[in-house]
């Protein structure tokens, strides 16, 4: 199983929506609990993402396949199911 990159910025809100998220699924899934998940702040950490493309946050990553980057206006159920769809991927690594 690969590890899942979670990018965020503290004080994002959809970023904010991503750890709702994340806190919803795990609750409610215990596979899910057996991801990896590195969850880094882009602020505090820029050289552990400095070779990865994207723009926006939250931004998931499995290996090196961007598996979703947030676009402004993003609801919280855009972003759940972005979030459930990259913890099924990282499963099925």
């Amino acid at each position: 199983m690969k590890k899942l990159t979670f990018i965020y910025l503290k004080g994002c809100p959809y970023c904010m929506k991503a750890m709702k998220a994340f806190d919803a699924l795990l609750g409610a899934n215990e596979e899910y609990k057996k991801v990896e998940i590195d969850a880094v702040e882009e602020g505090e950490n820029p050289d552990r993402i400095a070779t990865l493309d994207y723009y926006h946050v939250p931004t998931y990553y499995l290996g090196d396949e961007k598996l979703f980057e947030a676009s402004p206006g993003d609801s919280y159920e855009v972003i759940e199911a972005a979030t459930k769809k990259a913890l099924e991927a990282a499963l099925a690594e």
